[in-house]
């Protein structure tokens, strides 16, 4: 599974999954320019994509170790893109809510996929550093070539089409992924692992607040500067500029891999993640807002990797780390709809209060996960001993 061909092509199946993700905050301002919504109506947009993904996720679970993971892949890819084409085709808000959650469920499989079989590899830490890389680095190029290329032209239905065309130009890597993993298929594996069931739970409790708090601050980024009246031409290159912070962050875990643990990178993690809270709370001031949204940015490609990892370490045999995928769902599905909500006032101080309080409890529950998996796994070494 350490083969440079085969982790490329769970790097690149991934990054497929989470191109939605990283293009958020300029399809939802779109969606409300275009369709003329309101707050509230966007972040249900956000919503409904991962009420989708989450309940195709969340099956994975049972599947995702039994079936051929090219067929699945490609499958998901056409169910995805015929999402994007309803959402962006339709003229009512129900069909647009519609749309996205067929898409949901289909950037789902993809995802669930390209994270079960990074997780296989020697050096899971690393590898999923990789792929966050990938994805933000895509999603760099996205979000600047589709503003300024695409929107101005043919609009809202011309996004949902460019992003069909970025999944079908990544495809062709699924080829060379094989069609299942290694690890999960013997009884001896599902006896024994690193930590207990009771461990990974709480770390994939903390990964979906993790994931909760940022993307309530990611999906109204875009959103914070327009009410602050920054130029939007302005603004769609931050958003292009933070993710390459992502990128940064990605590749610092590629880089130091599992040289410290999980544990430490994920508390600089949320540390960064405060001090761009802290920043957007002048986010009137443009180099305030963009060192803000940078800093947020920076700290999910840092603390996605390691979120991930811990799962993956803790998991007792190999099944669980795809709950990962359902986890960053659940987070993701909650925190647009919480942030338009509390922003339906025409305040974002609201969202970064729930981005604050979401995090620190995240964190907490990051430290016990793992301080418990390693309690137990010690315990299992001395009966295994004597």
């Amino acid at each position: 599974m350490d083969a440079g061909t085969i982790v490329f092509a769970g790097v690149i199946t991934s990054a497929i999954g989470a191109i939605f993700y990283n293009t958020l905050p300029m399809y939802l301002g779109a969606a409300q320019d275009h369709r003329a919504l309101g707050n509230e109506q966007i972040g249900l947009i956000g919503t409904l994509f991962f009420l989708g993904y989450t309940l195709c996720s969340s099956s994975a679970f049972f599947w995702v170790r039994k079936t051929d993971w090219r067929i699945v892949s490609y499958s998901a890819i056409a169910v995805a893109a015929f999402g994007l084409l309803v959402a962006g085709g339709s003229s009512s808000y129900a069909g647009l809510l519609a749309g996205v959650f067929v898409a949901g469920c289909g950037f789902a499989g993809i995802y669930a996929v390209g994270t079960t079989l990074l997780s296989d590899t020697s050096n899971p830490a690393r590898w999923y550093g990789a792929k966050i890389t990938a994805e933000a680095a895509i999603g760099v190029v996205l979000l600047v070539v589709l503003p300024a290329v695409v929107l101005p032209r043919w609009g809202f239905v011309g996004l949902s089409a460019a992003l069909i065309v970025a999944m079908v130009l990544l495809a062709p890597s699924i080829i060379l992924m094989p069609p299942r993993g290694a690890r999960g298929t013997s009884e001896e594996e599902q006896a024994h692992g690193l930590g207990d069931r009771q461990s990974v739970w709480f770390a994939l409790i903390a990964c979906a607040l993790f994931m909760c708090g940022q993307t309530a601050i990611w999906g109204f980024v875009e959103r914070m500067g327009a009410g602050a009246g920054f130029n939007p031409t302005l603004v769609g290159t931050l958003l292009a500029v933070s993710l390459t912070f992502a990128v940064a962050g990605s590749l610092l875990a590629a880089w130091l891999g599992d040289r410290y643990g999980c544990l430490k990178p994920l508390i600089i993690a949320h540390l960064v993640f405060f001090l761009g809270l802290a920043a957007l709370t002048r986010g009137h001031v443009f180099e305030a807002y963009a060192l803000g949204a940078c800093l947020v940015m920076f700290s999910v490609g840092l603390g996605i990797s390691y979120a991930v990892s811990t799962i993956a370490e803790l998991d007792p045999d190999g099944r669980f780390v795809v709950l990962s995928v359902p986890a960053i769902g659940v987070g993701i599905m909650f925190g647009p709809g919480i942030a338009g909500f509390l922003a339906k006032g025409g305040s974002y101080a609201p969202v970064l209060a729930f981005g604050f309080f979401t995090l620190l409890i995240s964190l907490l529950a990051f430290k016990y996960a793992e301080r418990h998996g390693r309690h137990i796994a010690g315990l299992t070494e001395k009966r295994e001993t004597s």
